[in-house]
């Protein structure tokens, strides 16, 4: 009797799982090399062609009433004229209150008494005053004697300061160099990227320019905090004292909302590394941190799966398992079915 040649069922299964993973192949493939491109391509900088260009020559300070500055650190080369636009959106007076010197980080828990005394000891620099809702524009010139200083400002309105109101004006000699990076912060408490590469043979002092984003999908507060010295790695148990005894060299708030970027910029004397947190409490725990290597090699990445291997494995068995799908498939089409039937004895003939 006849009977219809078909496909024996393991023939068919060989075709579907060869053609499933040739088509598993491509997306593995293009979904990893999409992400190492995107993180090479912000780890690295962009050169800007005039390095002093960049360095403020007019900058706005503002205020509201959280305790704060905004920005809390100011880069300026010595020899420049400053002029501080200062305005206050909030309903209470601030003063701006900015330190003869340049090498003394005042103590968060000193009252306002001692802040005072402080300051009638050593005149400051800019003692203006800030009422609410005002603004006024204060101009310095930076001269050459307070080139490497950091020069603290305050608000020396009781107990302002010892709430958080403070920031740094960074004082270099002119940059050589002039450097731009892109980050973005993003809720799963990582910076994107978590390694910046300078390492190219520099001319120091450089200038670095980071332009800090909101990754999509994000909606949580972070910083950009850098630490001033170089080849120091921080801890989630020491940061706090660190940087009240250390002013960054750069701490920059993370925009609202995804798409705009928010900047700050510093000066690097010299090489090493320097490490990158997110200051709001518990993120640098879970993992919000980076470094910015300046003129040293970057460390080894933790090894990833090979985008070679992967295709070449993926795309060499599914063509194999294909194939043999296929002459399964050939063979049923020529001999009824693979293997033949074996002979009977006997019967009709």
């Amino acid at each position: 009797m006849y009977r219809p040649r078909t496909v024996p069922r393991r023939a068919l299964a060989l075709v579907v799982a060869g053609a499933l993973l040739l088509l598993a192949a491509q997306p593995i493939s293009a979904a990893y090399g999409t992400a190492v491109g995107a993180y090479e391509a912000m780890g690295q900088p962009h050169l800007l062609p005039d390095a002093t260009a960049a360095a403020p020559v007019n900058v706005t300070v503002s205020t509201n009433d959280s305790p704060a500055f905004a920005p809390s650190t100011i880069a300026v080369l010595s020899g420049e004229n400053l002029s501080i636009t200062l305005v206050n959106h909030g309903s209470y007076a601030h003063t701006f209150t900015l330190s003869s010197n340049g090498s003394y980080v005042l103590p968060k828990n000193w009252t306002p008494q001692q802040l005072d005394a402080f300051f009638q000891a050593q005149p400051p620099l800019l003692n203006v005053s800030m009422p609410a809702n005002s603004s006024s524009v204060v101009n310095l010139t930076v001269n050459a004697s307070m080139a490497g200083g950091h020069f603290e400002y305050v608000s020396v309105v009781p107990y302002q300061f010892q709430a958080g109101m403070a920031g740094f004006l960074n004082v270099t000699p002119p940059v050589q160099q002039h450097l731009e990076f892109y980050v973005n912060a993003s809720d799963t408490f990582r910076f994107l990227p978590s390694q910046l590469n300078a390492s190219a043979s520099l001319q120091y002092p450089i200038s670095v320019t980071v332009e800090l984003g909101l990754a999509s999908g994000s909606a949580f507060s972070h910083t950009f905090t850098l630490s001033p010295l170089p080849n120091y790695n921080l801890s989630s148990a020491n940061y706090t004292t660190f940087f009240s005894q250390h002013a960054p060299l750069v701490s920059i708030d993370a925009p609202a909302t995804s798409g705009p970027f928010t900047n700050g910029t510093f000066v690097i004397d010299g090489p090493g590394y320097y490490e990158y947190i997110c200051e709001i409490t518990g993120h640098f725990a879970d993992g919000m941190f980076g470094f910015l290597y300046v003129g040293v090699p970057l460390p080894a990445l933790p090894t990833a799966p090979s985008t070679a291997i992967v295709d070449e494995w993926l795309l060499i068995g599914g063509a194999v398992v294909l194939g043999i799908g296929a002459i399964l498939a050939a063979v049923v089409a020529f001999v009824g079915r693979f293997p033949p039937p074996a002979a009977k004895s006997g019967g009709h003939s």
